[in-house]
């Protein structure tokens, strides 16, 4: 068994220090996990009974996910609408570290100085 360290963001919205959660930080964190590498390191780690129930959860949660794909997909906005097409552009900004508030702006203004406002 061997033990992995990874880093990931989170995106919340800000409630601290009296704060009314109109904003949003992006959160840095780290966490550590263990690799399990062999079938010995799993009937260590898992009685046979708990990996009976994680691979049931695994079945029902992809069932599931298959299926609201399916339910919802009617109503999921265009791709390449206008609407989708600024959302996308915002959140590449945001991924860079440009705050949301200034990717919002900074993209409108531009949508706006090409096309009449349409999203």
């Amino acid at each position: 068994m061997k033990q992995n360290t990874e880093k990931a963001k989170a995106t919340v919205k800000d409630f601290s220090e009296g704060k009314d959660g109109s904003t949003e930080v992006t959160v840095d964190y780290e966490f550590s996990y263990d690799i399990l590498e062999n079938s010995e390191e799993l009937a260590q780690k898992f009685s046979p009974a708990d990996v009976l129930k994680l691979a049931n959860q695994r079945i029902k949660q992809t069932a599931n996910s298959s299926a609201r794909q399916k339910a919802t997909s009617k109503y999921a906005i265009d791709p390449s609408s206008p609407a989708a097409v600024r959302d996308r552009m915002i959140k590449d900004m945001v991924s860079q570290g440009i705050p949301q508030d200034v990717a919002t702006k900074q993209i409108d203004a531009l949508l706006a100085s090409v096309k009449p406002a349409t999203v």
